[in-house]
């Protein structure tokens, strides 16, 4: 599939001809489980600071205990602006969205025996 079948807009262009019409997609029209899959190949970092505040559904999805079952916090240095957050607390949050699913939690840089106790009383 090509990037153009996935181009999210209008179904057709109105500048283009019969000929080279593109097939345009609308991501709001997957299914919710294939979007849970594409969103948690994202890291935590990305999904709170980002993919939760895309739209309605892809929140609700965020939302979701199963999403939190593992917990990747390793490489939040390669993001700029994750100077701007508090880690910790970010942590703390996606461990309470776990609802006591947490299955793996991997953590660098930034971790504390405070938070290592919220880990485990979690």
């Amino acid at each position: 599939m090509d990037y153009q079948s996935i181009i999210a807009g209008p179904k057709e262009l109105p500048h283009c001809d019969e000929e080279h019409k593109i097939a345009v997609r609308n991501w709001l029209d997957l299914p919710d489980d294939l979007t849970f899959k594409i969103i948690s190949r994202l890291d935590t970092f990305q999904i709170l600071t980002g993919a939760q505040q895309v739209c309605l559904q892809w929140r609700s999805i965020c939302m979701d205990p199963l999403m939190w079952r593992t917990i990747n916090m390793c490489h939040i240095g390669i993001h700029e602006s994750a100077a701007h957050f508090n880690l910790g607390k970010m942590c703390r949050h996606a461990i309470d969205r776990s609802c006591g699913l947490l299955e793996n939690i991997s953590i660098k840089e930034f971790g504390s025996d405070d938070l290592l106790e919220y880990i485990i009383d979690s």
